[in-house]
């Protein structure tokens, strides 16, 4: 099996990214899913599955001089731009960890845990994405992908934890 080169910068960045997603995802596990034990399930699963995937393509890595400097497809915290397949419309979006607000820079902002998220996540640009949604079912190609300013966004947490508890009942 041949090996991916990448560049040193890019997989530290790839390793880096590993670590973060590891730290960030028990509090928001724990503290926004933490009554909704299937949801809990689900992202916990979704959460093992990206680091896993990520970690596999790391090992089937290597690090050259002339290695591609470019992440080879979307992450969290990635702007990946994408072209609408029904109307050609090209969108630009970051995807976020959940919960983690409006991006500063006006980019249209999806959680890795949406529907828009998780069809992106993972898949290289020219790959054709299919997205459901309430109001239907749309297509997208992704086109590139941006890590330069890698921002995985800041879930805030502070509702879910400073949130009165249900009164129990006695």
């Amino acid at each position: 099996m041949k090996k991916t080169a990448l560049s040193e910068r890019m997989y530290k960045l790839l390793v880096d990214h590993v670590a973060q997603i590891e730290k960030e995802k028990e509090p928001i596990l724990k503290s926004l899913f933490s009554e909704n034990a299937q949801t809990a399930m689900q992202s916990e699963a979704f959460f093992r599955e990206y680091t896993d995937r990520l970690e596999k393509f790391l090992k089937n890595a290597e690090v050259k001089k002339d290695g591609a400097d470019t992440c080879p497809f979307p992450i969290i915290g990635s702007v990946v731009q994408v072209r609408d397949l029904e109307d050609s419309e090209i969108i630009s979006c970051r995807i976020v960890l959940p919960y983690a607000g409006m991006s500063s820079n006006g980019l249209f902002d999806a959680s890795c845990l949406s529907p828009m998220g998780q069809a992106l996540l993972l898949n290289p640009p020219g790959s054709i994405v299919t997205v459901s949604t309430p109001a239907g079912q749309n297509r997208y190609e992704i086109i590139s992908i941006s890590v330069d300013d890698l921002d995985i966004g800041e879930s805030d947490l502070s509702y879910y934890i400073n949130r009165p508890k249900a009164a129990m009942a006695d």
